[in-house]
């Protein structure tokens, strides 16, 4: 399953159908691999040194209406700096090579560090989370990087990189040792019973 391409679809149907109640997770993902340990640590490594691609580090915190919320499971996947997500020809999405679960720590922030992923099939490079917590609505959230050519055409047109509550778009920035850094605060959705 390409989740990447679903994500799009349902964004791009959901804004052109007005407000509606859409799904915000495929059901694959609701199972329990995708649901990180009571103890996992908030700060973490997915692809260490030795993986091929330029060092990226994301930060953020889950919140609920600007208040920190604490345990949400993350669980972080993405392709590797081909572009691929695993290496043996299937190249599944649903099982990622290169991943990570992470719980947020007392004030709701999480980090890791990987590497910068390569866009596949014509799309901007992207990573993905599972993001899960009792009394909220589970959801896949993707995190694209709107300094991609895939977003040029909008940002020329001075449009929103991103709309709807599953694709955000976020501009990262490169430090001065040429580490690749963006933030992508979780908004936490209230279960709706």
């Amino acid at each position: 399953m390409r989740v990447a391409v679903l994500l799009i679809a349902s964004v791009l149907l959901a804004s052109s159908a007005g407000p509606q109640n859409t799904e915000l997770i495929p059901e694959a993902y609701l199972a329990l691999k995708y649901v990180a340990p009571p103890d996992a640590p908030s700060n973490t490594v997915i692809a260490d040194r030795d993986e091929r691609g330029d060092r990226l580090i994301v930060t953020g915190r889950a919140l609920d209406q600007g208040r920190p919320i604490a345990g949400v499971s993350i669980y972080a996947f993405h392709a590797d700096a081909d572009g691929l997500y695993t290496r043996d020809g299937r190249n599944s999405d649903e099982n990622a090579r290169l991943f990570a679960t992470l719980r947020t720590d007392a004030e709701g922030r999480y980090r890791y560090e990987t590497i910068r992923p390569r866009g596949y099939d014509g799309l901007a490079a992207h990573v993905h989370h599972v993001v899960t917590a009792t009394g909220y609505e589970p959801r896949l959230c993707d995190l694209w990087f709107g300094d991609e050519p895939f977003f040029a055409p909008r940002r020329n047109a001075g449009l929103p990189l991103s709309e709807g509550e599953a694709m955000f778009v976020r501009m990262p920035t490169r430090d001065v040792d040429g580490v690749w850094r963006v933030t992508h605060d979780l908004e936490m959705l209230p279960a709706s019973n």
